[in-house]
């Protein structure tokens, strides 16, 4: 069993599960909206989005040129009571999110135990991508520096060249046995905030978080895995571990002995 740090980093986390479209999914939603608000997601939205195609091919010689569509889509929204954690369920996709990451065996039971009762209502086929992000905030104390946290790969020429620093950033991928895996290091000045990527739809950011401002570096790992495969509940818990395990090693990797006994 993990063990929480006591001054952890982690301001966000998530976890996906993507799987075969349900496209008749809205009719299950009310029963899974109940036994979410028993399980304690009791706060519920739906949300209409539109995704456009910008793939289109040209329109032959003589017709005017074709005008991408938006296709509606519905996405189904449930968090917590504190608005710290939830889920977002989409037609091809199980999403859960937090500000309050605690343990890695606490936060992929939830998914985990959402994910079953999803199948248990729709009869999920296959799964085709499983992926665990984690966003760290790597803040100095008063006196300190970045470079005492960070390790020296990861910060770039920062400090190296004369001026006043606007962003540093660093990018690694590779193919591990269990998929890949990619590290991101930013190094900024300002407010404390997402990747654009990202959608921290509805959660809101731990207090000790959202008020900071000044220099500070973010540390964004990704391990995701993507291929078909039956559906198994057993074998999604073992590509969620199997990728948590090659992020943390890349968190440990990128952060010094030093920011861990800190962080401890």
């Amino acid at each position: 069993m993990g063990s929480k740090m006591a001054n952890a980093p982690v301001y966000y986390s998530v976890a996906q599960v993507r799987f075969n479209p349900i496209l008749s999914l809205d009719t299950y939603v009310t029963g899974l909206q109940e036994k979410l608000r028993k399980a304690g997601f009791p706060d519920f939205k739906k949300i209409q989005t539109v995704v456009f195609n910008f793939n289109m091919v040209g329109a032959p010689s003589g017709e005017s040129e074709q005008v991408p569509q938006g296709q509606p889509l519905q996405r189904y929204m449930f968090l917590d009571m504190s608005g710290t954690s939830g889920f977002i369920l989409d037609l091809d996709a199980l999403s859960y999110q937090t500000t309050e990451y605690e343990t890695f065996e606490k936060f992929s039971g939830e998914l985990l135990d959402t994910l079953l009762k999803v199948h248990e209502a729709v009869n999920i086929n296959y799964t085709e991508r499983v992926g665990v992000r984690q966003l760290d905030a790597v803040i100095p104390n008063a006196g300190e520096s970045l470079g005492q946290y960070l390790d020296a790969q990861v910060i770039g020429l920062k400090g190296k060249i004369e001026g006043e620093l606007i962003h540093s950033f660093s990018e690694t991928l590779v193919q591990t046995k269990v998929g890949q895996l990619l590290s991101r290091a930013i190094i900024f000045k300002g407010k404390l905030g997402f990747p654009p990527d990202v959608q921290s739809v509805g959660v809101r950011v731990a207090d000790r978080f959202s008020g900071f401002q000044g220099e500070h570096a973010i540390l964004d790992t990704d391990g995701f895995y993507a291929g078909r495969e039956t559906f198994d509940i057993a074998g999604v818990k073992k590509r969620l571990f199997d990728l948590h395990t090659e992020t943390s090693k890349a968190f440990k990797a990128a952060t010094t002995e030093y920011a861990k006994q800190v962080w401890r």
